[in-house]
C-alpha cells in the first residue's frame, strides 16, 4: 500500500517535529546551513533573534529539547548552538523535498519553510 511504510514510528516522529513551526524554522535554518557548504553549527538565539523573551524560553525548553530527543539535532547549550544529529539523515529528505516543491503547494501551504508569520512558538 502507497504511503505504508513497516518504520511508520519514524515516518511519525519527521511528521508530528514538522508540524509546529518553530521546529521548522530551527530545522530549515540547519538545512540551509549543511547545504551551504559550510556544515557548521548555527547560532539558535539568530533564529528567535525577532522574539520575545518568551519565545526564547519556549525554544529553549520545548523545543529544542524535542528535536535533541529526536536525534535530528545536537544541542550545545554553552555556545548557544546546534548541529546536525546521528539521526538528521531521517529528516534531511522530507526538508528538502518540501524546500524543492514549495511552489508547487496549495497557497496556503507556500509560506517560506522558515517561516516569517512572527506567530511560530
Amino acid at each position: 500500500m502507497r504511503g505504508y511504510r513497516s518504520d511508520a514510528d519514524e515516518t511519525d516522529r519527521a511528521l508530528q517535529v514538522l508540524s509546529h513551526a518553530c521546529r521548522r524554522r530551527v530545522l530549515f535554518e540547519l538545512y540551509e546551513e549543511v547545504n551551504s557548504g559550510e556544515r557548521g553549527a548555527i547560532d539558535y538565539t539568530d533564529v528567535t533573534q525577532n522574539g520575545t523573551e518568551c519565545r526564547h524560553l519556549i525554544l529553549y525548553h520545548t523545543h529544542l529539547p524535542k528535536l535533541e530527543e529526536c536525534g535530528y539535532i545536537e544541542w550545545y547549550r554553552a555556545e548557544k548552538t546546534i548541529r546536525t544529529g546521528p539521526r538528521w539523515e531521517e529528516i534531511e529528505p522530507l526538508l528538502e523535498l518540501l524546500s524543492s516543491h514549495l511552489d508547487e503547494l496549495p497557497p496556503f501551504l507556500r509560506g517560506k519553510p522558515s517561516g516569517d508569520d512572527g506567530d511560530e512558538y
